[in-house]
């Protein structure tokens, strides 16, 4: 056994004992997990959790002793680039995880973890205990409704599949119950839809709606000036972590679509059927998706973890967490920053399932004493849904800085990049079986 290989595990034997003697004593927690020197646990099956369970199945494959365990409350994998669809047009953006995980040495355990136990290496599901030897934290994000008055109790949120699945229905609702309305003020409010947030998620969200209405208009012989679509953004501008060229590109799309855009304007309370505005000024409606903000969940800091201010895991330059070299953080979970810009990384598919790789490489890398790849994020491009048939996008392509693409192409790249994501999935996996 090589020497750094050794070491590790005999840090970790006694501490192993010290909980099975522990457990005998306390028949309120099960132990799972065979061998469980061996266990190498990853929390998350989104984007980057999911991508390093796959790439630490394949780098350990010939070493039997190693284990990797998958923990998830779902049993399926969510795209979550293409939420919006699925909450307007009912569109499949869920892939379930016995297709991917299919023949692969790794062992799913659904179920949501409660804690996690540093000192003694263990997390928790329900009222059983996994043991680690390695540990990947890449449990995404929740909706954040930064305390505004009435917005978690009336408003629909854009963070998951069951959240889609509850807009859906209600659109369809909504269009329906709208044609028999007689009264056209009563309709009118009926087909308002507010927006709260003019980020990736907002703006997504409002062009494909924007498509929709007007099917729902056409269907049910509606007057189109009865359907209004409505994007509140506190800051000066759409998408404001992207440039002022690229930001202003989507406004005007959106704006040739119909839908208004109040830019500047912080929503201060919700009710049933209203919205109230920093301004003053009061929106009716009955119809509010928030898309406002995100946050982490507070486990990670449960655990004793160092974290910053937003709730993030703060990791070195390999993705590691500070002052423990066992446990990883990826995606969201991950205070991952740019060493350009000295800056936080972005919460995006492309960054997450890049630092997902990454941490299986270097746990890998840990294992057998081989150096460790730093991390430096690379912005491949990005595209911006705004319909169906319509995108906005750049692409970094070799020998130019950035080539933009709008329109039906920019659309289409947008396709491809969801396509080559489930590819890279199929290669991982190595399951070619159609998704």
């Amino acid at each position: 056994m090589h020497t750094h290989y050794r070491e590790i595990f005999n840090e970790l034997i006694p501490k192993f004992f010290e909980r099975k003697e522990e457990n005998i004593q306390n028949n309120s927690t099960e132990l799972i997990g065979n061998n469980d020197l061996k266990n190498i646990v990853v929390i998350g099956a989104g984007y980057g959790g999911l991508t390093a369970a796959l790439r630490l199945e394949r780098l350990l494959k010939k070493h039997l002793f190693f284990k990797v365990h998958l923990i998830d409350k779902n049993p399926f994998h969510t795209i979550k680039t293409q939420l919006h669809e699925a909450a307007v047009r009912k569109a499949e953006v869920s892939i379930p995880l016995y297709k991917i995980l299919k023949n692969r040495n790794i062992h799913f355990h659904l179920g949501e973890v409660q804690n996690i136990d540093v000192e003694n290496k263990t997390v928790q599901i329900n009222n059983k205990l996994l043991p680690f030897l390695f540990l990947i934290i890449a449990i995404g994000s929740k909706v954040n409704y930064y305390n505004i008055p009435g917005t978690a109790e009336h408003s629909f949120a854009l963070q998951s599949l069951h959240d889609a699945d509850k807009i859906y229905e209600h659109i369809s609702n909504v269009c329906a119950t709208s044609a028999s309305e007689k009264d056209e003020n009563i309709r009118k409010e009926n087909l308002r839809f507010v927006i709260g947030g003019g980020g990736l998620s907002g703006v997504e969200f409002a062009g494909e709606l924007a498509d929709h209405t007007s099917k729902c208009v056409s269907n049910f012989s509606i007057d189109k000036s009865n359907v209004e679509i409505i994007v509140i953004e506190a800051a000066d501008r759409l998408v404001p972590f992207m440039d002022v060229d690229f930001s202003g590109k989507i406004k005007k799309r959106l704006i040739d679509k119909g839908v208004k855009i109040l830019l500047g304007s912080k929503i201060i309370k919700r009710t049933a059927d209203e919205v109230l505005l920093s301004d003053g000024s009061v929106i009716k409606s009955k119809n509010f998706i928030w898309t406002g903000g995100i946050r982490i969940s507070d486990l990670i800091k449960r655990g004793g973890l160092k974290t910053s201010t937003v709730g993030r895991l703060i990791v070195d330059e390999y993705l590691q967490s500070e002052g423990n070299k066992y446990i990883y953080a990826i995606g969201d979970s991950a205070n991952a920053v740019n060493p350009v810009t000295n800056k936080p990384v972005p919460a995006a598919a492309q960054f997450a399932l890049q630092q997902g790789r990454l941490a299986a490489e270097n746990i890998y890398a840990e294992i057998f004493g081989k150096p460790k790849n730093a991390y430096y994020p690379k912005v491949l491009g990005e595209v911006v849904s705004l319909g169906k048939h319509l995108a906005i996008g750049w692409l970094a392509l070799p020998f130019f800085k950035k080539v933009t693409f709008v329109g039906f192409l920019a659309r289409l790249l947008k396709t491809a990049i969801r396509e080559k994501h489930i590819f890279l999935l199929r290669k991982e996996s190595r399951n070619w079986i159609t998704y």
